[in-house]
């Protein structure tokens, strides 16, 4: 009986449970964020990427500093403290720390850190993830320059609404369209599913890389009128895994 009973959890998790995700959100050139809600462990994943410099901020459900009493959280380079919101040029007050942070990594000037929490409030604070595919209201802030937390100046915040997503388990590697193929002066880059960036790597024949380039879904375009005639492989390399397509150029 015990057996059946962890089979048929099993079952209903895998059918039921779900990831949604934001995707990667773009803040500022070199700072940019992402949630991840499982609705089977009800755990959040917020990654943030920026310059290891500066301390990093995301807010949720709210539009101003002066939605007081909305979730924020900082890191300051080595720490995560939970926040709330408490008006424009305050520094927002602690809260009880609910986040954990799963990772910081330092690459080339480039922070990425990885934190989690409880997709529930646990107090009046903190904002309730939800489970299911809708918009939510991030703010995000940066201090240029500095890890010890303080007024960030004007500038260097903003707002964005992000839209939850179904994330997508299984990457479909035959999904990527590449257009015009044949290609002569430009190729353009169809990103498959809920991709919103990634790096392009075009080979040619003797698997040497001819074209390198970052991808988004504003910039998809890729110049190939200095390529010689032929047979290429077009490689697009993501968060969720890679698609490759090949490519002829007249």
């Amino acid at each position: 009986m015990k057996k059946i009973t962890i089979l048929l959890l099993f079952l209903y998790f895998n059918m039921f449970g779900q990831t949604y995700t934001t995707g990667t959100m773009s803040f500022f050139g070199n700072y940019t964020g992402k949630i991840d809600v499982n609705t089977v462990t009800n755990i959040v994943t917020v990654t943030l990427v920026g310059p290891n410099t500066n301390w990093l901020s995301i807010g949720f459900d709210a539009t101003s500093m002066d939605d007081t009493g909305r979730d924020v959280v900082i890191f300051d380079g080595s720490n995560i403290t939970d926040r709330s919101f408490n008006g424009i040029g305050v520094v927002p007050p602690t809260d009880t720390q609910n986040w954990t942070l799963s990772s910081n990594n330092v690459s080339a000037g480039v922070r990425t850190v990885v934190m989690t929490r409880p997709r529930v409030a646990t107090e009046g604070t903190d904002y309730t993830f939800p489970t299911s595919a809708q918009a939510i209201n991030i703010i995000f802030a940066q201090r240029v320059g500095s890890t010890t937390i303080g007024y960030h100046g004007g500038g260097n915040c903003g707002t964005i609404v992000a839209n939850l997503t179904l994330g997508n388990d299984e990457f479909d590697k035959n999904s990527l369209k590449i257009y015009p193929n044949p290609s002569k002066d430009f190729l353009i880059i169809d990103f498959p599913g809920i991709v919103e960036r990634g790096e392009v790597k075009i080979y040619d024949t003797l698997g040497k890389v001819v074209v390198i380039k970052d991808v988004t879904l504003l910039d998809n375009k890729i110049q190939t009128s200095f390529l010689k005639a032929g047979t290429y492989t077009v490689v697009l390399r993501t968060e969720y895994g890679n698609a490759t397509q090949t490519l002829l150029i007249e």
